[in-house]
């Protein structure tokens, strides 16, 4: 990392108007002929550099160490280094986070920026962190510097196997942990009455410290304070998190690449964790998770192809399906019977597939029930079957039946996500030994999933028999599902 010197003493003038999105003037009325366009500024998006302080630094201190130029490309084809100051993606006079992204500004009345061009996202920009640990004026610790490399691997480890987030998700969740709490679990901040990884405040901080103790785990440690959050995640409820749910699907839908990660950090900062500013905020903890998160800890997931099976014993390295089962499981589509096992022998119930559409869909709210009797309101799998039932993806077979544990066959299956993807039909000769034993009502969709290989699993499974009456794995389905989403 860069540690940035500067050329000559510069004074913040810079200040912020509806947003803090535009550039400050610190020059007279110019005439319009001496107006240069920027059409886009060298390591644009990019850190260029960092300086560390201390808690309750004074910010032209730090911007005293800040270069007085940055090099920008004009409408003339030409290069020039432009006079800047330089401001937080924040308030850093008033908050006190662990880090801050600082952005240049320059006289607008004398350099304006092309269309296109983000005053925020689309200039460089200089990290600030704080250093060492420090303590306020009431005693209470802002961070300890405890095994924060630990706690970090910790929670982007959590986020992917236990909530099924993908690398890009939990990347944007680690630059927001960063900035609150330095990863830290004993952190205490707005004179005490916020505390925790996520610095939860005043009735959160509360319901923090009542549900670990009613659950059995302690509030002050890092696995406690996890499992809170996945609860706190697991609905829209008052109790918790009124948008809980809506922001754990919100996660689960981003791209897992590094645009994704941005993405995710910049939504966690501006509906989960809510700072003053968020808006700007949320620009430096989403530039974090993509520059500085998303390098570091993709490879964990993207390009360890073996992960699943160190983490289900049941799902061999070298099996036909380990591939399948590492994307439902990266994607959060379908995961372990258990903590240690995948079953990828296991038969799949009418249930189980709703809800994994469901699961794809981001688990979207439902308004209307269903007319069947055999599903309970209180059944795990009724929002699920709610939801396949209202948009045509699975019928019941009759008006008050649904058979949520009956076992789905490999047809049913092939319609069922012939019907997700909206009937669509192809022309495609059946090469199955057993074909003519396909039920009328499926062949179409068996035909349309086999030309969009989705049945590929027959030939991997070392048959040529598709068995169209026999009962689905958990295995073919994780196959179904890759080859269609993936």
């Amino acid at each position: 990392m860069t540690i940035v010197k500067r050329v000559g003493a510069m004074v913040l003038t810079a200040s912020f108007i509806a947003g803090m999105l535009q550039t400050v003037a610190f020059a007279a009325d110019v005439a319009p002929d001496t107006v240069r366009t920027i059409v886009s500024f060298e390591n644009a998006g990019q850190e260029i550099g960092a300086v560390s302080f201390s808690e309750g630094q004074a910010e032209d201190e730090l911007t005293a160490q800040m270069p007085d130029t940055v090099t920008a490309s004009l409408t003339d084809g030409t290069t020039e280094e432009i006079p800047v100051t330089w401001v937080s993606l924040g308030d850093y006079a008033d908050t006190d986070d662990f880090y801050y992204s600082f952005i240049p500004q320059w006289d607008e009345h004398t350099y304006v920026l092309t269309d296109g061009v983000d005053s925020m996202t689309d200039v460089p920009y200089i990290m600030a962190q704080r250093s060492a640990q420090t303590t306020a004026d009431d005693g209470s610790v802002r961070s300890k510097q405890v095994a924060a490399s630990t706690n970090a691997n910790t929670i982007f480890e959590f986020f992917v196997k236990q909530m099924g987030y993908n690398a890009a998700a939990a990347c944007g969740v680690l630059a927001n942990i960063k900035a609150e709490s330095d990863f830290n679990p004993n952190c205490y901040g707005d004179k005490g009455t916020s505390y925790g990884i996520c610095q939860w405040h005043n009735e959160r901080f509360t319901a923090l410290k009542n549900w670990c103790n009613a659950n059995g785990y302690s509030w002050t440690s890092l696995n406690g304070q996890l499992n809170y959050l996945k609860k706190e995640l697991s609905a829209n409820t008052s109790a918790y998190l009124w948008n809980g749910l809506t922001i754990n699907s919100k996660m689960k839908a981003y791209a897992n690449s590094s645009s994704g990660a941005y993405d995710a950090g910049y939504y966690w900062c501006y509906y989960y964790e809510v700072p003053a500013n968020r808006g700007s905020v949320a620009v430096s903890r989403g530039t974090q998770a993509k520059n500085t998160y998303w390098p570091q800890f993709s490879k964990n997931v993207v390009s360890n192809t073996s992960s699943v099976s160190s983490v289900f014993t049941d799902v061999s390295a070298s099996a036909w399906y380990k591939d399948s089962v590492q994307y439902v499981y990266d994607k959060g589509l379908m995961v372990g019977t258990s903590s240690t096992k995948f079953s990828p022998d296991s038969s799949l119930s009418r249930a189980m597939v709703a809800q994994v559409l469901y699961n794809r869909a981001g688990k979207p709210g439902v308004s209307t029930g269903v007319p069947f009797k055999d599903v309970s309101s209180s059944a795990w799998y009724y929002k699920a079957v709610c939801w396949v039932y209202k948009n045509g993806y699975m019928a019941g077979y009759s008006t008050q039946k649904f058979g949520p544990g009956d076992n789905v066959t490999h047809e049913q299956m092939a319609v069922v996500m012939n019907n997700y993807a909206g009937c669509p039909t192809a022309n495609k000769t059946l090469s199955f030994t057993d074909a003519g034993k396909i039920s009328s009502w499926a062949v179409k969709a068996v035909k349309w999933a086999d030309y969009r290989g989705m049945l590929g699993y027959v030939s991997l499974e070392q048959t040529s028999y598709f068995y169209p009456q026999r009962a689905a794995t958990r295995s073919e389905m994780a196959y179904v599902l890759a080859a269609y989403f993936g």
